[in-house]
């Protein structure tokens, strides 16, 4: 078995869809387990739906609400226009979750308050309704396929928009399902993202959490690949929106993609490798727009070469210097810094520490401090003097053997003007530092010709 993850791009539209149905046509062999996306955009209307139901405009809900359902049902008829009986249907199974959706948010935009589980409850909406749509479409197209819900597998806790799933129960419900809920079927269509807390109420995984999903049904089933389908060709060498002359990187590590996630390339969910990892399953990156692309193969080590992969960027950081007037130790200095940035839930990128001072970084998510980084700058500043620089970014070079790539430091000083802060990650896995801002792109065009362009 394997397992096929279409992101929203992907199935954007008719179009789009009848190349996936084509692409998994030509895997029938290999019993496909196929994992979708919303439609592209769907879940930022979700979540709009989701602001302007808490914020209690009714009008403009409604006008929201109207936009989703006519893209889904227009689609829904272009797609099964030559089956009546399965439009039919679809449109049956999608006007009782319009429904549901329409009778939830209204109850949020009376009393006028959104929870997280209120919030994953609207957003995933999208995966249910593309899901619906795309099955049917299977079966229209003489591939039969049968659907099921991801929130009866993928069990999480109860942090609703960013849930964690357990594994061992999510393992066990997944293959009970697929055993025994898809005889006669050549497909079986299920969601990326949404899940169920271990109270029963819907969660989600995080945006951009289809991956995570498409790895887990993989480790659970014991798929002999995972397919993560997108809009680019494979991994790259950078970020293509940013450069337009990147390279495919052919081969990468598991443990290289996982620290390129954290790094800020938008390549993999951040939680997709330690699934596939555990059972070593590879995971192919491909382009569901141009199929000739042998895409990125996500492997073990010792599969893939040494060297830089590449050059992950975060535009937007702030970056914090802490000095105590006593020399209290690292250990001492990393615990009091990283205990009140915890406490407040404020992710650290990258962090160093001497005898009395912490430089760290954060992400900057929005104009200002981002809520709660102001109180644990006050209450950094009653043991400390604390320095907030902002306008910052950061730029990572990824790839094993980094330690041996001499000249990277020199290079970004020359091309960057000043450098605030250079980290070596402790796994030797990626060198970062940080930069002014406006700097960024230079800076990144420059390292990137000086790394993969060299003759």
């Amino acid at each position: 078995m394997i397992i096929m993850k279409f992101g929203g791009t992907s199935v954007q539209n008719e179009e789009a869809i009848g190349r996936v149905i084509s692409i998994v046509r030509s895997r029938l062999r290999e019993r496909p387990l196929v994992v979708v996306s919303a439609l592209a955009k769907v879940t930022r209307l979700l979540c709009d739906i989701a602001d302007e139901a808490e914020a209690q405009h009714e009008g403009k809900v409604k006008e929201l609400l109207a936009q989703l359902k006519d893209r889904h049902v227009k689609l829904a008829e272009n797609l099964l226009a030559s089956k009546p009986e399965l439009l039919s249907e679809a449109m049956e199974k999608m006007a009782y979750r319009f429904s549901r959706l329409e009778t939830f948010v209204s109850g949020v935009c009376k009393i006028g308050e959104l929870s997280p589980r209120s919030e994953a409850r609207i957003i995933s909406n999208g995966e249910l309704l593309s899901s619906i749509i795309i099955g049917y479409a299977f079966n229209a197209n003489g591939i039969t396929c049968k659907w099921l819900d991801a929130r009866k597998m993928v069990i999480t806790d109860e942090n609703y928009m960013s849930a964690r799933p357990d594994l061992a129960m999510t393992e066990a419900n997944v293959k009970r399902a697929v055993a025994e809920d898809t005889k006669g079927a050549e497909v079986v269509i299920t969601q990326g993202f949404i899940a169920s807390s271990t109270a029963g109420f819907t969660s989600v995984l995080g945006f951009e959490g289809s991956d995570y999903s498409a790895a887990l049904f993989g480790m659970a089933l014991g798929a002999s690949r995972v397919e993560i389908w997108t809009d680019v060709d494979g991994i790259r060498t950078a970020d293509p929106r940013t450069i337009g002359d990147t390279e495919r990187i052919e081969k990468v590590s598991y443990e290289e993609a996982a620290e390129m996630a954290a790094m800020g390339a938008r390549v993999l969910h951040p939680l997709t490798i330690e699934p596939a990892r555990k059972k070593n399953i590879p995971i192919l990156v491909l382009n569901s727009g141009n199929l000739e692309c042998p895409g990125t193969v996500v492997t073990r080590e010792d599969k893939a070469p040494v060297g830089p992969k590449s050059i992950a960027t975060q535009e937007r950081i702030f970056f914090i210097t802490v000095q105590s007037p006593k020399l209290i130790g690292v250990t001492n200095m990393l615990a009091k810094v990283s205990t009140a940035l915890a406490a407040r839930n404020i992710p650290v990128v990258m962090a160093t520490a001497s005898e009395s001072e912490v430089y760290v970084t954060v992400p900057q998510e929005k104009d200002g401090l981002e809520e709660g980084l102001d109180d644990v700058l006050k209450s950094l500043s009653t043991w400390a003097e604390v320095t907030v620089y902002r306008n910052k970014a950061q730029i990572s070079i990824i790839g094993r053997g980094m330690i041996a790539f001499e000249g990277l430091g020199d290079k970004t000083i020359s091309l960057s003007g000043k450098v605030y802060m250079v980290s070596l990650g402790t796994n030797l896995l990626s060198e970062s530092f940080v930069i002014d801002r406006d700097r960024l792109q230079d800076t990144l065009e420059g390292l990137h010709n000086y790394i993969f362009k060299q003759s």
